[in-house]
């Protein structure tokens, strides 16, 4: 009989757990639903998504207002590069990177940056997305290097602070005499290669020439001419043009402009020409070790003359020639016959700017004026 009653118990339990389980699997699914609602609903994830869709908003205004800067208004190149980024929602940024080419033109550069950062500060605060002022990236042509404007417009935007920030920075890459590989202390005497197959070019008149102490000739030619510039070819001779060895067909590395002169140190190989553009109101400094086969520019710092809004520049900009004394190279720098209107009243003069170099011109360090 207890057998018979236990029989039935447990056959009763299992059907009353068989009709059950439709009703908990529909209390189940139904809770389940309940959650997924609430998740939906939660003001707290509503939030975070409306804060990433802002913030991609602002990132894609943000690069729209640089790429009609660059090169639309202003002549720079600029490209981009995606960064992770932990000061935002969306976890990335969109870093701008900017040319500044390696070039001397460093207050061009500067003023370039400003506009461009004005121009975003109008469309977005530094309040409302300070992560995207936080890096730009300056290509020096060679090298390229970081730098963040947000600690100079972060309290309050300031022009000339943001300009000398940038101008110090721009200054100390350019001429970080780290980034100056060649260190070798003996250059060679110049050596004219009779042998050499020769060019006539009597047709042609020399814009620059060098005269070493055994009457070997160097000079740069202009071969071509494109939007008022020129582009030289660097020969020697012996005798006369028309025996001429050519021995560089692009001295100044695609660069065009005007060649005002040409020098070998003691008839070595080491050697210095300067190329003059923009009609001659700017200029660059070009250096060669192995006899003018090929020639590299040299940058060489700001004098950092300042002008009465508070910001500075480099008055001496057109090199002017580079000599050898007392075991160092010395570089005086004058400045453009158009622009230059730097004018010291304790030299009573518009004055030229001296550098000397330890290095053998790898690098310059500026002395004073004279």
């Amino acid at each position: 009989m207890m057998r018979k009653a236990f029989g039935i118990f447990l056959s009763l339990a299992l059907v009353l757990s068989a009709c059950a389980s439709p009703d908990l699997d529909k209390k189940q699914s139904g809770a389940d639903q309940a959650v997924e609602a609430i998740s939906e609903d939660d003001p707290d994830t509503t939030d975070i998504e409306q804060q990433k869709e802002e913030e991609n908003k602002i990132l894609e205004k943000f690069k729209n207002l640089a790429e009609e800067t660059f090169p639309e208004k202003i002549q720079r190149s600029l490209s981009w590069e995606t960064k992770e980024c932990s000061d935002n929602l969306i976890g990335t940024v969109t870093v701008p990177i900017l040319d500044e080419n390696g070039m001397q033109d460093i207050s061009w550069f500067c003023e370039d940056i400003c506009d461009w950062i004005e121009i975003c500060l109008n469309e977005i605060t530094y309040d409302e997305a300070p992560w995207i002022y936080r890096e730009i990236i300056v290509n020096f042509g060679s090298s390229s290097d970081s730098f963040n404007p947000s600690f100079y417009i972060c309290n309050h935007y300031n022009r000339k602070t943001l300009y000398n920030g940038i101008y110090d920075f721009v200054d100390y890459k350019l001429n970080n005499p780290d980034s100056q590989s060649d260190r070798q202390t003996d250059y060679g005497a110049l050596i004219f290669d009779d042998k050499a197959n020769t060019e006539d070019f009597s047709d042609y008149e020399a814009d620059s020439s060098y005269q070493t102490g055994n009457g070997i000739t160097y000079e740069m030619v202009p071969v071509d001419r494109a939007a008022g510039s020129s582009y030289f070819y660097l020969i020697s001779y012996k005798n006369g043009r028309d025996e001429s060895i050519v021995i560089n067909d692009n001295p100044f590395n695609g660069s065009g402009g005007e060649s005002t002169w040409i020098t070998f140190i003691d008839d070595t190989c080491l050697g210095f020409a300067c190329l003059t553009y923009s009609g001659g109101d700017y200029a660059l400094l070009f250096r060669t070790t192995n006899g003018g086969h090929s020639f590299k520019q040299i940058n060489y710092p700001s004098a950092k003359i300042e002008l009465s809004d508070g910001t500075v520049y480099n008055p001496f900009v057109i090199p002017e020639k580079v000599w050898s004394e007392d075991g160092n190279l010395y570089m005086l720098v004058g400045q453009s016959q158009w622009s230059g209107d730097y004018y010291s009243e304790e030299l009573g003069k518009y004055p030229s700017g001296l550098y000397i170099s330890h290095d053998y011109g790898a690098s310059f360090e500026y002395l004073g004026e004279q």
